[in-house]
């Protein structure tokens, strides 16, 4: 065994250590000695992917395709350099960002062609291919990687996604238990699992799934996502965007008037969503929706609408209803700064 190989071996452990930073200083001096090594390349796209340095990784990874064209896990971690680096964050259905992802999809392919009985590989391009809409391409790339390895979990993750984008949450709920009888405590199959309870008018049992998620992985950042999106989905925010507050504000000649309807329609429909949860799961749910302060908002809002309705129908209110508007405006402004301090410092801890 060679000193390079040594050294490789190393930065391998490393890696699967969970520190990236340790691996990029082996592999420096490597790559100084020997620059056209493509499998030194390769790791140091993985170190710097790992490390979330997604530019760095692209570039090490382009110089790992020159050196060794015909190497795939070059090819995949090109791949997720292109994705990460200018698709993610992004809507990749357009401009720019539909480019990159099309050329990160075009890398997965080349590293199936080099080894085509890698499951992992179809799983993430079918993964990449759903970002933009290909359902058809994506659930063949996943039919065959479960026939080489019929228990891959991701494989079977992205299908129960496939399925609610398919509005087939029955199918998504068989698919996210198969996953938890091979994992239980997996918690993109648990977040798959709520997301079908909810489909399927399981509000409370969705929560609890999503709530157990986040009790198994308090660490995990996409349990708190799923449970946070849960929340948001069963309670939407009055006047969040793409609300249907603002879809039915667009009727002509109504649409201001609707505007605060709507939002108190929504807001009263939440609060009773709220008052039903069992205690144990209002106060989890309290932590991403404090409630109190969204009626308060929609509430100076509606005053708000209604007065300078009332100013506009009678000058001689004018007045009266300035120093109203005035005040209720205070109040709003003082509910959300008190939101955003009380957030961060949610954040914070």
């Amino acid at each position: 065994m060679t000193a390079t190989e040594v050294e490789s071996s190393r930065v391998r452990v490393a890696l699967d250590l969970g520190r990236p930073a340790e691996a990029l200083r082996l592999l420096s001096p490597l790559l100084a000695s020997d620059p056209d090594n493509a499998a030194l390349w390769t790791l140091l796209s993985e170190a710097h992917h790992d490390a979330e340095a997604y530019p760095q990784a692209l570039q090490a990874a382009v110089r790992a395709v020159q050196a060794d064209p015909h190497r795939d896990q070059a090819h995949y971690f090109l791949a997720l350099g292109l994705w990460n680096t200018h698709v993610l964050g992004r809507t990749p259905r357009w401009g720019s960002a539909r480019r990159h992802a099309r050329q990160a999809q075009d890398a997965l392919r080349a590293a199936i062609s080099l080894a085509p009985f890698h499951p992992g590989y179809m799983v993430t391009l079918a993964q990449l291919v759903l970002q933009t809409g290909g359902m058809a391409e994506a659930r063949t790339l996943l039919t065959r990687a479960l026939e080489l390895h019929p228990h891959h979990t991701h494989a079977l993750v992205t299908l129960a996604e496939l399925a609610l984008k398919r509005r087939d949450a029955p199918e998504a709920e068989r698919l996210a238990r198969q996953v938890l009888a091979l994992e239980p405590d997996s918690v993109p199959g648990m977040g798959a699992l709520a997301w079908a309870q909810l489909r399927q008018k399981n509000p409370h049992t969705a929560l609890n799934t999503a709530l157990n998620a986040v009790r198994l992985a308090p660490a995990d950042p996409a349990a708190r996502a799923y449970f946070s999106a849960l929340s948001h989905a069963y309670l939407p925010r009055p006047l969040g965007r793409g609300s249907w507050t603002w879809r039915l504000a667009m009727i002509p000649q109504a649409g201001i008037a609707l505007i605060p309807v709507i939002a108190l329609g929504l807001t009263t429909r939440n609060v009773s969503r709220y008052r039903r949860l069992p205690p144990e799961l209002r106060a989890a749910v309290a932590l991403v929706r404090p409630m109190r302060r969204e009626v308060g908002v929609t509430l100076c809002l509606l005053g708000i609408v209604v007065l300078g309705f009332v100013g506009l129908l009678d000058t001689r209110l004018a007045g009266p209803v300035g120093v109203l508007v005035s005040v209720l405006m205070l109040g709003l402004v003082v509910v959300l700064i008190a939101g955003a301090i009380r957030g961060s410092r949610l954040r914070h801890r």
